[in-house]
């Protein structure tokens, strides 16, 4: 798929779901940029890599030969006119943080689910956070809007904002989406 200085973004397997895992873990349990109170175990984890992993791709960051952060794509809403639009979200390591995984790892994603046929991708950030506001930015998502107290964690309330990025145009009316190449 892509490598960069020692790192390789490729499609996660089952068998990174222990490492996946203790990197969403981080952030449930140290900030409120995920909104699960309870950790994920491993295997919630490859339940939900395998049910979702045939439509939107999965991707993780090897550095070292470890896993150093992971990408991935699911369903925005399940009703059926909402097809063509995928949400995004991307994770990096405590100890792998500045030094562009996120933005290889997004530049990835963002490529399949063009490739794929998605119209565009949603992306939900609690606010404040200025390292994934900025990331996004970079990447073309526009702040469409806020949602106030949005969650409680840590002992406050916390707002999200809902952005967006649209891919290419479809036609009218639209293919079908692509199924996630492996």
């Amino acid at each position: 798929m892509t490598t960069s200085d020692a790192v390789t973004v490729r499609f996660a397997r089952v068998g990174d779901a222990p490492a996946a895992s203790a990197i969403l873990n981080h952030y449930i349990a140290e900030s409120t940029s995920n909104f699960r109170t309870e950790p994920y175990e491993a295997e919630e984890w490859a339940a939900q890599f395998t049910a979702n992993a045939d439509r939107y791709p999965y991707l993780v960051a090897e550095a070292g030969g470890a896993v150093a952060g992971l990408a991935y794509a699911s369903p925005w809403r399940p009703k059926q006119a909402y097809a063509w639009t995928a949400e995004s979200t991307v994770y990096v390591s405590p100890g792998h943080l500045g030094l562009g995984i996120g933005s290889l790892l997004y530049g990835e994603l963002l490529k399949r689910l063009e490739q794929q046929g998605f119209r565009s991708v949603m992306a939900q950030i609690s606010q404040p956070n200025p390292g994934s506001e900025a990331l996004h930015a970079r990447f073309g998502f526009e702040l469409l809007g806020s949602i106030r107290d949005a969650g409680y964690k840590h002992g406050g309330w916390v707002g999200v904002g809902i952005w967006q990025k649209l891919l290419a145009g479809l036609a009218d009316p639209p293919e079908p989406t692509l199924p996630a190449e492996r």
